[in-house]
Order: C-alpha cells, then sequence, then structure tokens
C-alpha cells in the first residue's frame, strides 16, 4: 500500500470513528413536538416531526441534555395534550437524556420515566453491539393520562403531579431520589428505564437497574413508538 493510500485510509476511519449524529425518527401515527434542555453544548429545539419523518438534531460535540416529547402541541408549545407547556409533569411526557460531553467520542444515554410517560421510546447506535433501550406500555397505567398516557410514578393522583413530577415542583419521589408510590409498574413495565430519580442504585436505592449505558460510537438514534421493550440484565 502506497503512503497516500494508507494516509487516506487513517483519514478515512478517522471519519467513521468521529461521526457524530442524533437523530430521532417518528414512528408514530401523529407528529410530535420535541423540546429540548441542555447542560452542555448546544442543540435544535421546538423541533416538529411529522409521523413517518425523522429529523437531525444539529448536536454539538459537546452536548448533554434531554429531549422530551410532546404530542398534540401548538408549534411554540405553548399548548400540547400530553407534555408542554411547563415541561414539569403536569401533562406526561417520554424523556431521553443523552450525555455527550463528559466521555469524549462516547455518548451515556437512558430513557426516564420520572415525568411520566407518552410515547414508546428505543435508543439505538449504529453499533449493534451497544445496548439498544426501548420502553412500550400499551395498558395498564396506575394514573392514566390524555390520549393513553401515563402519569409520572412519583405521583399517586392526577391531583399530585399538579405540582410538577419531582420535589422542586411541589409534589414527586421522595427526596428527589427515592421510587414514588407507582414506580414498581415502571420498573417491572421497561426494565431499562428510570422509575425513579436512583433507579441506577446511587445511594443504595433498590431495585439498581440497568438504566443507562455508554456507548464508543456516538452515531445514535431516538426512535419513537418502536413498539417494543429491551430487557437488559444489570
Amino acid at each position: 500500500m502506497s503512503v497516500l493510500s494508507f494516509i487516506a485510509l487513517v483519514a478515512g476511519t478517522v471519519a467513521v470513528v468521529h461521526a457524530q449524529s442524533l437523530t430521532v425518527v417518528n414512528q408514530c401515527s401523529e407528529s410530535v413536538l420535541l423540546f429540548t434542555q441542555t447542560s452542555f453544548g448546544t442543540i435544535d429545539n421546538f423541533v416538529n416531526v411529522g409521523a413517518g419523518a425523522s429529523a437531525n438534531m444539529g448536536i454539538s460535540s459537546n452536548w448533554d441534555g434531554a429531549i422530551n416529547v410532546g404530542t398534540g402541541c401548538t408549534s411554540d408549545a405553548s399548548a400540547c395534550t400530553t407534555g408542554g407547556p411547563t415541561w414539569d409533569g403536569q401533562t406526561p411526557f417520554s424523556r431521553a437524556e443523552f450525555n455527550f460531553f463528559a466521555i469524549p467520542g462516547s455518548v451515556t444515554y437512558d430513557i426516564s420515566l420520572i415525568y411520566g410517560y407518552n410515547v414508546g421510546m428505543q435508543i439505538s447506535s449504529v453499533d449493534a453491539s451497544c445496548d439498544a433501550f426501548a420502553c412500550t406500555i400499551s395498558s395498564g397505567c396506575p394514573v392514566p393520562g390524555p390520549d393513553g398516557s401515563c402519569y409520572s410514578p412519583c405521583c399517586s393522583s392526577v391531583e399530585a403531579c399538579n405540582g410538577g413530577a419531582l420535589p422542586a415542583g411541589g409534589g414527586g419521589c421522595v427526596d428527589n431520589a427515592g421510587p414514588g408510590p407507582y414506580s414498581s409498574f415502571y420498573y417491572d413495565t421497561c426494565y431499562n428505564a428510570y422509575a425513579f430519580p436512583d433507579n441506577d442504585g446511587a445511594d443504595g436505592y433498590t431495585p439498581a437497574d440497568e438504566v443507562d449505558y455508554t456507548c464508543s460510537n456516538t452515531d445514535t438514534t431516538l426512535t419513537l413508538c418502536p413498539g417494543t421493550t429491551s430487557d437488559y440484565p444489570r
């Protein structure tokens, strides 16, 4: 192999290794609005994704944050059937969390049901060896919400979520850490999603489920309404 060919091969390999993207694929039967929250870096916000469509979220290399899903929303999320406009769990929404910042060249991700559930989610990588967390709830919500959604497991009733799903919002799970009154339904239904803030075993809380994963490939996809639920053991 010539030197030039070797350099071209190395350059191509580096490009593949460092390729980074976050794509949302909407397999739901309705349009959704994506409201994003950021700790570091940048990402597109208030993104409408039609049924059967997809969107590249335009993340920066150091983005750390979350994607919340709203249904039946106006384009500015000033009114939604589920999710928005406060995005604190007063109406339920599913949430996916990603950290491309902490470990350069990797992404850590999880699905959070702490604010409730309105659409199924799957987080996957182009690297099939990375855990593809997925959650679909088809029935049995302890506190049903609009359009088949489920209120936060931190709330014992719809009224208990009126101030938000977590203690900072006026309701919620114990000490913003331990399980809420209906967390057991969520961790028994979606084994790889957060059912309370320390569902990963932090501070000794149980169960300590497999709810976050770090993948060394940063080409990542969030699929909505995948119709599947994962079951990776811890």
